[in-house]
């Protein structure tokens, strides 16, 4: 046997062990159903379209684009029902590509920007992405009494500097920014990267933006398509405003992207479908579980952050307050236990603390007997000493509940299936 293809196989025995005694409470990951999965293996991953989603390219094109376009019409047309959005554009290849690619297509060298610092939660790359591009930027007043921007001091801040948009990217959230408090204009692009609550806004669980603005003003929702929104790795760009339309749909292929993963934009299409049909369930029992679980840990002593009296949460993650000496070995024995999550060392964890994610144990089908029993053993890994044996006891149980709920029967799985497949 070829040297290499024993390494390979070596590798994947070792995460498949990994993958079976996982517990998945990291806030950014998913589980995709078989449903979603579909069209990963099938012919259209071979399959290449140019130009944009708002008209079809004729000159440059492939004998099968007209066929492959009207998928390009589909999802605008999910994504108007899901978003209210008139432009959804699922080209990009992530969440990071798609925010790169906007602020190539809508700032110049040399603009400003109101950004999320990291320690209010936001992604940690949007300063060095803005900084390679000639992008200036000033972190956006926080209040982190009510985990929200200070918008007053936004608007003072704007009256004194010449500032060109905003750029929102949380990735440590637990409340949807008040983004219906800024002061708009249409000099003044608003780009709100919702990655982590795409799927929560789509359900209806939490509050749409594009309620809060006209066509006219120069809003972008964005995001990664596979933490909430149980889907593939993608980008999904999404706006109402006709200049920004233009601006981006023909920058983004041929300009700057060339060959579309459409056998990824076909996955997106089916997990849309999944979240018209269960996504209000879905959502509302993520946000439920969430808040169950912090009620738990709070019974048994552990410090849950609670920004507001009656929610911990209302997103898919919880935060917990730790001192920093406490959260290596609290990482440690969770490792050792196969529990995914991380540290976080940021101003709104008061600090330092942990953040976990319920939005894939919710899709395993974890229910209020489950949490209680999360909380226990959470519980027992900030101790100064626990029982090894009976913290893994209760997860193997726990383990167990891994099959993938709010998703189509297996007769229709085959019925798609053979759609795409040969036989």
């Amino acid at each position: 046997m070829n040297g290499h293809l024993e390494e390979f196989q070596e590798i994947c025995q070792e995460l498949q062990y990994e993958e079976k005694r996982l517990l998945p409470l990291c806030a950014a990951e998913n589980a995709i159903s078989p449903f979603g999965k579909i069209p990963l293996d099938s012919f259209i991953q071979e399959k290449y379209i140019m130009g944009g989603i708002i008209s079809l390219e004729t000159k440059h094109n492939f004998m099968e684009a007209e066929h492959l376009f009207k998928f390009y019409s589909l999802l605008n047309r999910q994504c108007f029902e899901l978003f209210q959005s008139n432009y959804s554009d699922a080209r990009t290849l992530s969440g990071v590509n798609a925010v790169m690619i906007l602020l190539m297509s809508l700032f110049q060298p040399g603009s400003t920007l109101l950004i999320s610092s990291e320690d209010s939660g936001g992604h940690g790359s949007m300063p060095l992405i803005c900084h390679r591009l000639g992008i200036k930027f000033i972190y956006a007043p926080f209040d982190y009494e009510i985990m929200d921007f200070d918008y007053e001091k936004i608007k003072a801040l704007r009256q004194k500097v010449k500032i060109d948009g905003m750029l929102i990217c949380p990735s440590d959230i637990l409340f949807q920014p008040s983004l219906q408090n800024l002061e708009v204009s249409e000099d003044f692009i608003i780009i709100y990267d919702a990655t982590q609550t795409l799927g929560l806004i789509a359900s209806k669980s939490n509050s749409n933006p594009f309620h809060f603005f006209s066509n006219e003003v120069p809003f972008v929702l964005m995001g990664a398509t596979h933490k909430t929104l149980p889907g593939p790795t993608s980008g999904l760009i999404m706006t109402n405003n006709q200049k920004l339309m233009n601006l981006i749909d023909t920058k983004i292929n041929p300009d700057y992207l060339r060959n579309v993963q459409f056998h990824q934009i076909l996955s997106l299409i089916l997990v849309l479908i999944e979240m018209e049909m269960f996504g209000e369930q879905y959502s509302k029992q993520i946000i439920d579980n969430a808040n169950k679980l912090g009620r738990y840990l709070e019974k048994r002593g552990v410090q849950v952050i609670r920004a507001r009296n009656d929610l911990y949460t209302d997103t898919h993650q919880i935060f917990i307050s730790m001192k920093e000496n406490e959260i290596m070995r609290f990482l440690h024995r969770s490792q050792s236990h196969g529990i995914s999550l991380n540290g976080r060392y940021k101003k709104l964890y008061r600090d330092s603390g942990i953040r976990i994610g319920v939005q894939q144990i919710t899709r395993h089908g974890w229910e209020e007997n489950e949490f209680e029993q999360l909380a226990d053993v959470f519980y027992q890994l900030t101790q100064d000493t626990y029982n090894y044996d009976e913290v893994e006891k209760k997860l193997n149980i726990l383990r167990s509940k891994k099959d993938v709920h709010y998703t189509f029967s297996e007769q229709t799985y085959h019925d798609v299936f053979n759609c795409l497949h040969d036989g």
